[in-house]
């Protein structure tokens, strides 16, 4: 009898041991890994038919600014195809600005610009972003939320080489929104163990969200120490497939936090106004336009204020930005660029506009014949005149004259009239009138004596 209950107990204690074996792969059910790419690199394009043979989805951030821009970017025809196999686009500034080490001004329009650029190219508002450098503060992540994002991706604090002590996993829902945290990018030193411990660490600790980062995807060293290689990468995603069997799955950022992000609030709009009127293109005939700008705010938002150049530079990150405190005067032709920003950090989308002034008048001069010179009436009077204009404009004409009488408009140089007809004896004033295209006129007289 003792023999059967101590056979018994031994069975029961066998299945408990197993139920305790099993744990691991049920908490499984709790994981969530998420596949993300960074700076837009060039090698992704070629890992959209790994993912899609697999049946998995990753989370693509964009340098919209650099897309493009050379050989170690993606295309935007690229990153269609790229989206339309089921990827999410996300955010990474307009040119990969580490947040941190820029204005608040500057780093509203890397992230707010970067987001609207994409949505420019048809894709859905993003909601997913990434800090550039996986840098990031207090200021950082206001922007970031203030831009319409919903979440923002870092890297570090889970555990791994460099923090023995950190979390397991990601929670779900994130301890923080805006500072996903994740495990070190993957490098060209990452083995297929260490990225697999990764997901199981997750796995066997109550499971989590595992949010992966890569940059290039290549055996060429493509993003240098931090390219990941191909044949790992898809031996990576094998292993993933067959472990959804026991509850792991493979997600976007978006999927895991629901999608989209609050709408962006308006960001405020800029007028400006030459001599108190809608600038034009037209040419100003003015030694001075006066330039003014003013700006509103459709959700009521007070302006933080108004930078410009008119060295047609980004007054976004130029040195030679000024802040518009006033009215100021153009005395030649310039490109004016400009923005606003609210003080809520919503920042203006940059606006140019060129404004061509020329208020000098051209210069004329007579070269042929002399002042005073003498000829009979029935001679060839050669009039040739040299005109420029410095002003900017350029010469449009030079009409010759006798007295009232037009004589010739030549609107191309050189400027010249062979007068040999409608002479009569006499003192002659001969003027040549030069006018430039913006209107400055300039007159210079000569003086012919015509004898029988």
């Amino acid at each position: 009898m003792r023999h059967r209950f101590a056979v018994q107990l031994a069975a029961l204690v066998l299945v408990a041991g197993s139920l305790f074996a099993i744990q691991p792969a049920a908490a499984a059910t709790n994981t969530v890994v998420t596949l993300t790419f960074d700076d837009g690199q060039a090698s992704h394009a070629a890992i959209v038919p790994t993912l899609q043979s697999r049946g998995m989805r990753g989370t693509f951030y964009i340098n919209s600014a650099l897309v493009g821009s050379s050989a170690y970017y993606l295309t935007w025809p690229q990153i269609h195809t790229i989206a339309d196999a089921g990827n999410e686009i996300g955010g990474h500034t307009l040119n990969h600005v580490n947040l941190t080490s820029v204005s608040r001004a500057n780093a509203t329009a890397q992230v707010c610009n970067d987001r609207s650029n994409l949505i420019a190219q048809g894709f859905p508002a993003p909601a997913s972003f990434a800090y550039p450098e996986a840098d990031y503060n207090s200021t950082a992540k206001q922007v970031v939320q203030g831009c319409g994002y919903s979440s923002a991706r870092t890297v570090g604090d889970i555990r791994g080489p460099d923090c023995d002590d950190c979390d397991y996993a990601e929670s779900i829902p994130p301890q923080d929104a805006f500072a996903l945290r994740g495990p070190d990018s993957a490098e060209s030193s990452t083995t297929l163990a260490t990225m697999q411990k990764y997901v199981t660490q997750a796995e066997t600790h109550g499971g989590g969200w595992v949010v992966l980062s890569f940059h290039g995807i290549c055996s060429n060293s493509c993003t240098g120490d931090s390219s990941f290689s191909p044949t790992t990468f898809a031996a990576f995603l094998d292993w993933l497939k067959a472990r959804e069997g026991s509850g792991t799955v493979v997600k976007t950022v978006g999927e895991v936090m629901g999608g989209g992000g609050p709408a962006p609030a308006s960001p405020p709009v800029t007028t400006i106004k030459c001599n108190g009127a809608a600038c034009t293109t037209a040419w100003y005939l003015s030694s001075s336009v006066a330039v003014d700008l003013t700006a509103t705010d459709a959700d009521g938002s007070a302006i933080a204020s108004i930078r410009y150049t008119t060295d047609g530079s980004n007054p976004v990150t130029s040195a030679t930005a000024v802040t518009y405190t006033g009215p100021f005067a153009l005395t030649s032709t310039k490109t004016v660029k400009y923005y606003s920003t609210d003080v809520d950090g919503h920042v203006e989308a940059t606006k140019s506009q060129q404004i061509r002034v020329d208020g000098v008048a051209p210069a004329v001069t007579f070269t042929s014949p002399a002042n005073n010179s003498t000829y009979q009436r029935s001679a060839t009077v050669p009039l040739v005149a040299t005109s420029t204009d410095t002003g900017g404009s350029g010469v449009a004409k030079v009409v010759f004259k006798d007295g009232t009488t037009t004589l010739k408009t030549d609107t191309s140089s050189p400027y010249n009239y062979n007068w040999s007809s409608t002479k009569s004896v006499g003192v002659h004033t001969v003027t040549a009138t030069a006018t430039d295209v913006a209107g400055n006129v300039t007159s210079v007289p000569l003086t012919i004596n015509i004898i029988r």
